[in-house]
């Protein structure tokens, strides 16, 4: 973007200067300085509409907003599909404001030097999230909306941040209070996923029952756990035990309906609207 307000700027000081000039370099001076404006504007601008062109609707609305100097919210995070049967696994959410079960996963975390690339986007803090304990440093930001996609760039670059997706599937499986260590050390020392997709929310209001009045982005990497046979044979014991308050397992139909048992005529949990998203691998309204 430098570049090509300095290439503006050229061009620009030419045409002034053109004006300002003895009248027979006038004619090549203005015609040279808008010749080069045009190319400017059609070389550069195709570029940029190039790459972007399968965010042209973000591109066009994050600099709508911009223009009022408002900020939009990311929340970027990895989910895992766990599946035994027809059923999937489900852990209930951390954060007590919102009681409803979700796939296994979370929110990257910074590293030191994600705080860098933050401060120099203007990032700021989301402050309805706590980040105490496990949850500080969540990469849950606000981001001035002139900025929108220098972070989405960022991000998806891998630089500056955390990759590993090991973190959370420890922290809610096998690590933290005993009553939520699920699975087996023994067994699940590491584990084998394949990566399924990457998706996004379209830059839209959030939801009013989550809390927050602005604009939002929502990331989710979507990944598949391959077990291995011990592994297998331990989930496969798991749901044999069924649900207990910290995890359930919900057949695709449940998580569709978001808890809702269509057998039963009622919901006996809550599932989080992102469950349907990660179980599809796509944002959808409803």
């Amino acid at each position: 973007m430098k570049r090509f307000v300095l290439k503006i700027v050229v061009a620009i000081i030419l045409i002034i200067t053109g004006y300002n000039i003895d009248e027979t370099l006038r004619p090549e001076f203005i015609g040279g300085g808008f010749i080069l404006l045009i190319t400017i504007l059609i070389i550069d601008g195709f570029d940029f509409f190039y790459k972007n062109r399968s965010r042209l609707k973000l591109v066009l609305h994050s600099f709508w907003i911009s223009l009022s100097r408002k900020y939009i919210r990311f929340s970027m995070s990895y989910q895992y599909l766990i599946k035994v049967g027809d059923k999937y696994l489900l852990v209930q959410n951390a954060n007590p404001n919102w009681n409803w079960y979700q796939h296994v996963g979370g929110k990257y975390k910074r590293l030191p030097e994600t705080q860098e690339v933050l401060r120099k986007l203007g990032a700021t803090d989301d402050l309805k999230m706590k980040t105490g304990g496990l949850k500080k440093g969540d990469l849950a930001v606000f981001v001035p909306a002139k900025n929108a996609l220098k972070f989405l760039d960022w991000f998806n670059s891998e630089k500056n941040r955390e990759i590993s997706h090991w973190r959370e599937f420890y922290e809610e499986l096998l690590g933290g209070k005993a009553d939520k260590r699920v699975l087996s050390r023994k067994n699940f020392p590491y584990v084998n996923f394949r990566f399924l997709k990457s998706f996004q929310t379209p830059l839209k209001r959030a939801p009013m029952e989550t809390g927050w009045n602005c604009w939002e982005i929502l990331q989710y990497d979507v990944l598949e756990l391959i077990p291995n046979e011990s592994q297998q044979k331990e989930l496969e014991e798991l749901l044999s035990k069924g649900d207990n308050d910290y995890i359930k397992w919900a057949s695709a139909n449940i998580i569709e309906k978001l808890g809702y048992n269509e057998d039963e005529l009622e919901s006996k949990y809550k599932i989080g609207p992102h469950a349907k998203w990660v179980l599809n691998l796509k944002w959808t309204k409803e």
